[in-house]
């Protein structure tokens, strides 16, 4: 009997780099997630840094100018706080969209390959089949008389 051929390889090859592009877009979005974490994290600190001295030179004294300048420079630093959170959620929907795609691409990957598993149990089935029909052929011939 001929070798099992599934002729459905290259689109199940196809499916499984799309699987994997998929995969590393996703991987791409979470990376950019956490970056961007870390960044809202850095921006935090600074200002707990800023707060914690301009606290300490209003108990020195500090000129109208110079405190003006602090407060400037905090109200940048929350806006950019706000900014990058708002940032992260967009990130959080694209990371949200790239697993939805890459499911869907592990899913359509795995349905190919139960058909071809499917098939391949048809063909061992078929094998199975042809293989005892011959045992048999040989078997009948052996007791027939005169064969």
């Amino acid at each position: 009997m001929k070798r099992f051929r599934f002729r459905l390889d290259p689109v199940l090859r196809y499916r499984q780099y799309r699987e994997r592009l998929a995969l590393m877009e996703l991987a791409r979005a979470r990376q950019a997630l956490v970056l961007s974490k870390k960044k809202i994290q850095q921006v935090q600190q600074i200002r707990k840094v800023v707060i914690t001295d301009l606290n300490a030179r209003q108990t020195e004294g500090l000129e109208v100018s110079r405190h003006r300048i602090y407060a400037a420079y905090l109200q940048g630093l929350g806006e950019k706080i706000e900014s990058e959170n708002e940032h992260l959620v967009e990130i959080g929907g694209v990371v949200r969209d790239k697993h939805e795609t890459a499911e869907a691409k592990r899913i359509s990957k795995e349905t190919l390959q139960r058909v071809r598993q499917t098939q391949y149990a048809n063909y061992l089935q078929a094998s199975d089949r042809a293989q005892q029909k011959a045992a048999d052929e040989v078997i009948a011939l052996r007791k027939r008389p005169g064969g």
